[in-house]
Order: C-alpha cells, then sequence, then structure tokens
C-alpha cells in the first residue's frame, strides 16, 4: 500500500516536470547493528531493497550495508559483552571512507540491553548513546554527507516490559536528536503501530519480527519505504 502510493507520487513528478536534473549516482551507506545487516531468515534486508526502491524511480545509486551484527554505537572499550566491532570501532573504515551522500545510522537495541536484568545498567548509557550518535552525524556532516536516523525498533511481545520501556527512551532519544540536529528520521515506533493498526492488528506488531526483536521481511519493507521516500524527496528538489 505504502509503495504503491510512494510509487505513484514519484512518477506523477517525474511526468509534471518540465526539466528534470539528474545529479550523478548516489552512494548510500546503512550504518548499524543487527538489525541493518544481512541475517538469515530474511530475503532480503533494507539496504537491499532501499536500492531496489530507488533504482526503480530512476535513481542510480549503490548501497552499502555496514551493519555488524550485536554492535552498540560505541568501541569494544566501553562495553565488551559481545565481542565484534563496534560503531566507533569501524566508523572510519565502513563509513567515511566511503564519502557517501547519504548515512542511515540504526542503533540502540544493544547500546540500551541490560544484561544484569531490571534495573541494572544499559551496555552504553544513554547520555553516551546520544553523545556518540552525535558525533556520526557531525563527521559525516563534515563530509557533506547527509543523514536518516532510525530509531531502535520496538520489541515484541516475547520480552520484558521494562526492556521494551528502556529501547523506547533511546528510540525518543533518537527523536530529540533529529530535532535538535534538523535531519531526517524514520520512526519505526510509529511504522510498526501503523502497520499493525492498518491490517486489523491493533497494537500486536509480532507479524514484523523473525524472535520479537529482528524485523522480517516485511518490517525491512516499511522502513525501505520510509527511507526511499525522504531520499526521493530530497533529489527531486536538486
Amino acid at each position: 500500500m505504502r509503495r504503491l502510493a510512494f510509487i505513484s507520487f514519484v512518477l506523477f513528478i517525474l511526468w509534471n516536470s518540465d526539466i528534470y536534473a539528474q545529479p550523478d549516482s548516489l552512494t548510500v551507506v546503512a550504518f548499524g547493528n543487527s538489525t541493518t545487516a544481512p541475517r538469515k531468515g530474511v530475503e532480503k534486508v533494507y539496504s537491499i531493497r532501499l536500492h531496489e526502491l530507488l533504482d526503480y524511480v530512476g535513481i542510480s545509486n549503490k548501497v552499502v550495508n555496514s551493519g555488524q551484527g550485536s554492535s552498540h554505537t560505541g568501541s569494544i572499550k566501553d562495553n565488551d559483552f559481545a565481542k565484534v566491532s563496534h560503531g566507533m570501532d569501524r566508523f572510519h573504515e565502513t563509513v567515511l571512507l566511503h564519502n557517501s551522500d547519504w548515512v542511515i545510522i540504526n542503533f540502540g537495541l544493544n547500546d540500551a540491553y541490560q544484561d544484569g536484568g531490571i534495573n541494572s545498567p544499559s551496555r552504553i548509557p544513554l547520555k553516551q548513546y546520544k553523545k556518540n550518535i552525535k558525533y556520526f552525524i557531525k563527521k559525516i556532516k563534515r563530509q557533506g554527507g547527509k543523514v536518516v536516523l532510525l530509531t531502535p525498533n520496538p520489541l515484541g511481545s516475547k520480552y520484558e516490559l521494562f526492556r521494551y520501556n528502556q529501547v523506547k527512551a533511546y528510540a525518543n532519544c533518537i527523536l530529540e536528536i533529529a530535532k535538535e540536529e534538523k535531519i531526517d528520521v524514520v520512526d519505526s515506533w510509529k511504522l510498526f503501530y501503523k502497520y499493525a493498526a492498518f491490517n486489523g492488528l491493533k497494537k500486536n506488531i509480532d507479524s514484523l519480527f523473525l524472535d520479537g526483536i529482528h524485523p522480517n521481511d516485511a518490517g525491512h519493507a516499511l522502513i525501505a519505504e520510509a527511507i526511499s521516500e525522504i531520499i526521493y524527496f530530497n533529489y527531486a528538489s536538486y
């Protein structure tokens, strides 16, 4: 439904524009955790779908997937529960070196996670999370790139309420940053719950997940469509 509306709108603009000046091919980097990275059980994550949507409407593009499962925004020195290359550890190599036109930033689920259960500290405290995200934005803007922020997606019903609420706090932080920095944001909470309501599922968003936390193909499709609209509308204004 959303995709058909988006494509119809794009075609309307193309058919009704006297001059449609296209810049060179766009480079987009999707920077995030396991909800960005390719995943078993998902045919096409949002980075692949984004490439296809932009290509469909005639925008030449390359989308680089710089997602890493289990990663948070900080460095492994900040929290080494997951022995992987975290956001700060790989930011220069997997994001800045691409000198991209757009960077999608999608972190928060691992930052917010409380390994000791309720009332225990998050892996990356909210204050540090906000500082890390703003650091990424500053460096990308300095290169001349644009940013799309994604809120960490909500959790399904299998997770405890305290974990759901903790992730919600990190999602709200992303919305605050987007407002402060005047940049585009995709609110996956609003996106997922709108989808559930439209499909008569009330507040049950479990159908959008593989396992209660990682989006399935339907979830990735919603995210890709929302990002493609943002990029297209900016692109069309060039």
